[in-house]
């Protein structure tokens, strides 16, 4: 796991745009490290920010708009697939960090959405897009786990 995130590592996680994200900072919500004018989270920052009563609905609300707008929209001209996957907090810690990474790193015009969301002793984790991008990035992380 990583030590520290970037903005674009935890709007990535969180859906939230890194506009909201630095309006959230204002507002004392989501505290970090600004070094040479970068910011940087730790784990234990994301954690305390998306357990804020004031961000939660919010961040619940962008997970559940990339199911919905899958599940609402009509069928494209090429293949699509999104999958949810319900994870041990430990273990959706390594696969947000996993996905989160080989997703920067693709090319910019891929498809494919990924979300991350606290659910009781659990993590949920919905991954949207080809559906060779999506098991791609699935196979990618189970042999990694393996």
């Amino acid at each position: 796991m990583k030590e520290t995130y970037s903005i674009n590592d935890v709007a990535m996680m969180t859906g939230l745009t890194t506009r909201t994200l630095r309006t959230y900072i204002t507002m004392g919500f989501l505290s970090g490290d600004k070094t040479d004018g970068a910011w940087s989270f730790t784990p234990e920052h994301i954690e305390t920010f998306i357990q804020h009563p004031a961000v939660k609905p919010s961040i619940h609300a962008k997970k559940n708009a990339l199911v919905f707008d899958f599940l609402g929209s009509k069928p494209k001209d090429h293949d699509k697939m999104c999958t949810v996957i319900d994870l041990a907090y430990g273990e959706a810690m390594k696969a947000s960090v996993f996905f989160c990474e080989k997703i920067s790193s693709m090319k910019p015009e891929t498809e494919l959405h990924f979300a991350s969301e606290p659910m009781g002793t659990g993590v949920r984790i919905i991954l949207s897009g080809s559906p060779s991008d999506v098991m791609d990035l699935l196979n990618g992380y189970y042999t990694v786990k393996e």
